[in-house]
């Protein structure tokens, strides 16, 4: 195996109670993206000699869970699950249309396994609703709330046969929608077009988002969210004008977010204070009454009021999203660790209608909403600016997931400074960089070696 050419990866590991049977998977998180999802690709082991003429099924299970396993009393069940996929696993289904695609880890995990390791792939629908933790506000430590998946290997005569917990193995994993494009800022009546606040260098260099690449790049289709309203007052004349844009659309868990706000009175009122927060919209689709919201970050600051008639603010804020304490359930990241987990990321539904909501999807949605406070019955004025909060490609939890943003690369010396300035530019320094560059691709040489010996153990509850 020395003489293989891909790289080292993770594999996880888990055998069952009677340890018969032993699952080896690749990955444990699927991504959909653009109707397609990731398959799920492994290696089963078995003990012929205790399954004799037995065979192995594998399935894929969404749990659905929507209240406290602790208030569960006299047999109810805030429980719900669903069989995505079922498949035979031992012996390995070998009809006249089945013509399945092993992966260089697959064939290099049975060579290192022996005779009675199996490589198998399966398959979900893309339509599957993705993974999602609902936290309550009140303390709870019993099975995780929200839409969960594992991939359950068992012994049976038949697929429908009841499981044995002893010859049964378990691992949960992940469905994980790739980013996307936040929708438009919503239109109020007291909107109007933004105008002075957008400086003419960013209206020229225009971010797009390119969904093949999962990148931001330069172009003139997509910028961050930026939107503008002016209000007027009843028992007064002139109006207040708020306008406030977002740096960009997308951005990464632990990014910060920057706000630039820009105020215009015109109008006789004060303006008392600003109030700028990130809010998170919750829709869990079984329910009609399933919509909360929660405030995962907030400034709310005085500096530069009251902003009174005739005066205007320019000023820009900063805000993190972060888990905190909420009088509402949060949506956070299906975790397979229960310390540890963030905020959920952006899950929308795939279509527009009531038809395309699966009762088992939780959609969770991200906006920062700017607000005026206005003195002597002047109510507020706010606006709307939505977002997309997602992964990176520098995540260790997720394999392969691209990331959202790209970095700016650095301009080209120009042959003028370099002749102008020769000992900023030395020679010697391409040396050094050329003898680092061949230690890198000595030691890339060395890691194109097969190792199959990073295996992580899953060490699960029976809860899912």
């Amino acid at each position: 195996m020395s003489g293989s050419t891909f790289s080292s990866q993770r594999v996880y590991k888990k055998s069952s109670p009677n340890s018969k049977l032993t699952l080896y998977l690749a990955s444990r998180d699927l991504i959909v993206s653009d109707a397609k999802i990731d398959k799920l690709q492994g290696v089963l082991l078995v003990d012929p000699e205790y399954l004799q003429q037995k065979r192995v099924y594998g399935q894929i299970t969404l749990t659905f869970r929507y209240g406290r396993e602790d208030e569960e009393v006299m047999g109810l069940k805030f429980c719900n699950e669903a069989i995505m996929c079922v498949s035979q696993l031992y012996p390995p289904y070998s009809g006249p249309d089945h013509h399945e695609v092993v992966t260089p880890l697959q064939d290099a995990l049975v060579k290192r396994l022996g005779s009675n390791a199996y490589a198998f792939t399966m398959e979900i629908t893309p339509l599957a609703p993705p993974s999602v933790q609902l936290v309550p506000a009140k303390e709870y430590t019993g099975a995780p709330i929200g839409t969960s998946y594992d991939v359950r290997a068992y012994v049976a005569d038949r697929p429908e046969d009841k499981l044995h917990q002893k010859s049964t193995v378990r691992m949960g994993i992940r469905v994980i929608q790739r980013t996307t494009k936040p929708p438009l800022p919503f239109l109020t009546m007291y909107s109007v077009p933004t105008s002075t606040m957008i400086p003419s260098r960013i209206q020229i260099n225009k971010p797009r988002f390119s969904f093949a690449t999962n990148e931001i790049l330069e172009d003139e289709e997509n910028i961050g969210p930026q939107a503008a309203i002016e209000k007027p007052f009843i028992l007064s004349d002139g109006r207040v004008g708020l306008e406030a844009r977002l740096d960009r659309a997308i951005y990464a868990h632990g990014d910060s977010i920057t706000v630039h706000v820009n105020v215009n009175n015109n109008s006789s009122k004060s303006v008392r204070r600003i109030k700028v927060f990130v809010v998170q919209h919750v829709d869990v689709c079984m329910f009609s009454n399933g919509k909360f919201k929660n405030v995962v970050a907030l400034v709310s600051s005085q500096e530069g009021c009251p902003i009174g008639p005739g005066s205007s603010l320019k000023k820009c804020y900063t805000l993190k999203p972060i888990k905190g304490s909420s009088k509402n359930w949060i949506a956070l990241e299906d975790s397979y660790t229960k310390a540890g987990a963030t905020l959920a990321s952006t899950i929308i539904c795939p279509g527009n209608g009531p038809e395309d909501r699966n009762v088992f999807a939780i959609y969770v949605s991200y906006y920062v909403k700017v607000k005026l406070i206005i003195s002597t019955i002047g109510g507020d004025v706010s606006l709307k600016l939505p977002f997309t909060l997602t992964h990176t490609n520098t995540d260790p939890d997720l394999v392969g997931f691209p990331s959202p943003v790209r970095e700016i690369s650095k301009p080209l010396r120009k042959m003028e400074d370099i002749n102008e300035y020769p000992d900023k530019y030395d020679c010697n320094q391409t040396k050094n960089k050329e003898s680092k560059l061949t230690t890198i691709q000595e030691k890339e040489k060395r890691s194109k070696i097969t190792d199959v010996d990073l295996i992580e153990h899953c060490d699960e509850e029976d809860s899912t």
